[in-house]
């Protein structure tokens, strides 16, 4: 397993709250898998397998995530599943994931998780070779600063 902390082929922003001056906000990020094997190849690193993990949005301190989910908008192609989680677990929100079926997999949060440092939303791959899915990752935030 390597946990990967860069942000080839997709934008991940920053660890701050999107500029709009609200104390609830939904932030996302498209994960198109075959941009981000492009841009791993192109910057010859290694391309993303089982077990890997990937930070895909981070949450800034003081930050109580709502809920939060990832749909899935192209298929794989074949069997291939990821999950969402935090630093504290893999599947805090999201367990086995179907990237091979275009879903909205959106998770309701049975008790808000309050983050009082800085965090990220993880994705773990549960299989190799996933190069053609796109999957929309989102959360939605409160602002408690």
């Amino acid at each position: 397993m390597t946990a990967y902390t860069d942000s080839l082929g997709f934008n991940k922003g920053t660890a701050a709250y999107p500029a709009m001056d609200m104390p609830v906000v939904k932030m996302e990020v498209v994960l198109d898998f075959a941009a981000i094997a492009a841009a791993r190849s192109a910057a010859g690193v290694a391309a993303l397998a089982a077990t890997d993990t990937l930070e895909v949005i981070p949450l800034p301190a003081g930050s109580t995530v709502l809920m939060a989910g990832a749909d899935v908008t192209t298929a794989e192609g074949a069997t291939a599943t990821m999950d969402l989680g935090d630093g504290s677990g893999a599947t805090t929100y999201l367990s086995n994931v179907n990237l091979n079926s275009v879903a909205a997999n959106g998770a309701t949060v049975a008790a808000p998780v309050f983050y009082a440092s800085a965090d990220q939303l993880y994705i773990t791959l549960d299989h190799n070779n996933i190069d053609t899915a796109v999957v929309r990752v989102w959360v939605v935030v409160a602002d408690c600063n």
